[in-house]
This record gives C-alpha cells, sequence and structure tokens, in this order.
C-alpha cells in the first residue's frame, strides 16, 4: 500500500491510500496529519507497512505545496526512508 498527499487546493488535505495505481480510499480534512491519521485508522494500518508515502507537487497554492512536502518528508525521514517527489496518476 501507497500513501498520497494532495495539498494542492486551498485549506484542505486529501490522503489516499493505493494499492499500485487503484484508489482504496481517500479522506479530505482541514489537516494534512488528521487525513493521514483517519485514513490509516480505518485501514489498521501502521506508517512503517506503508511501501511508499509521496505528494502531489503541484500545480497548486504555494503554501499548500510546501505543507504537503513538509509532512510527507519529515515521515519519510523518521521512517529512515528518502524519496523524491513524483506525480502519481490513479484510477
Amino acid at each position: 500500500m501507497n500513501l498520497y498527499l494532495d495539498t494542492t487546493v486551498g485549506k484542505t488535505a486529501k490522503a489516499s491510500l493505493l494499492d499500485g495505481n487503484r484508489l482504496v480510499d481517500y479522506t479530505i480534512t482541514d489537516s494534512s496529519l488528521k487525513s493521514i491519521s483517519q485514513l490509516l485508522k480505518k485501514h489498521k494500518l501502521k506508517l512503517e507497512e506503508l511501501e511508499d508515502i509521496n505528494f502531489n507537487p503541484g500545480p497548486g497554492s504555494f503554501t499548500g505545496l510546501r505543507v504537503g512536502a513538509a509532512v510527507v518528508n519529515a515521515l519519510n525521514f523518521a521512517l529512515g526512508r528518502k524519496r523524491k517527489p513524483k506525480k502519481l496518476k490513479y484510477k
């Protein structure tokens, strides 16, 4: 499973759970961490169990992009992973 964070739309955060390129589920809240937490709890997953954590690099609001990048980079750093942003397309 992969986690994809989208913070490109002002004052909202969409966390999506993907299995390959297939969308499994998503949540939309006003907080990145809240979206991620709700999604992981719903599917009884831990961050360590995710294969990849990534974010939408744009286009979008500048502040939103920075928030998404910061959250995903912090989570990957905490898990000891090095990731570069990539644009994902899911169905």
